[in-house]
């Protein structure tokens, strides 16, 4: 397959391009500057401009002759106020329409600057606090740690997961969903 048959849709690309004019109609030439690639900041330079030829019609895509591959820009796409989800199978684009139903989904936040979504990894602070980052332990799993960490409650369990303090204990929340018979005779 050739590599300028494809599109790839790109969380770090600021504007749509590509490289393959065949793609683009109501094509313009324009003296646009330059395309940075990684550490080059003058990695190409910006010929033209036009609309590529799909279903969804995308506006301002530049021409770029460098460019590989056609790159579909998120945050271009998010100014037309619609979505991207991302997951392990799929990246799908939203209508404007789309309402998150549930916010308590959410584990991270990441705005907008300079038309990327950048994380800032010194002051990122998930939303709802780091345990929502973690998957919820299962009864079984919640039990034996429970049980190997000598009886020791639950919400302390999970301050050790926080901190990575205990080698080996699974990065999950525990959940007391169960009495513990030996910590009720404790009592």
């Amino acid at each position: 397959m050739d590599l300028q048959d494809q599109g790839v849709i790109d969380s770090g690309c600021s504007r749509h391009m590509t490289g393959n004019m065949s793609y683009l109609t109501d094509y313009e030439e324009i003296d646009r500057g330059y395309v940075g690639f990684g550490e080059n900041p003058k990695g190409g330079k910006i010929t033209g401009k036009g609309i590529i030829k799909t279903q969804s019609r995308f506006r301002k895509c530049v021409f770029c002759e460098r460019v590989k591959v056609y790159l579909f820009s998120v945050s271009q796409m998010c100014d037309k106020k619609n979505s991207a989800l991302f997951n392990d199978i799929e990246c799908i684009i939203l209508s404007p329409n789309f309402k998150l139903i549930d916010e308590s989904q959410v584990l991270l936040r990441v705005p907008r600057k300079n038309n990327m979504y950048s994380v800032d990894l010194k002051n990122i602070v998930p939303k709802g606090g780091l345990t929502f980052l973690f998957t919820k332990a299962t009864s079984g799993e919640s039990k034996l740690w429970h049980r190997r960490l000598g009886h020791l409650n639950f919400k302390t369990m999970n301050k050790l997961v926080k901190g990575n303090l205990v080698r080996g204990l699974p990065s999950k929340f525990f959940d007391n969903d169960q009495t513990c018979v030996a910590c009720q005779k404790e009592k």
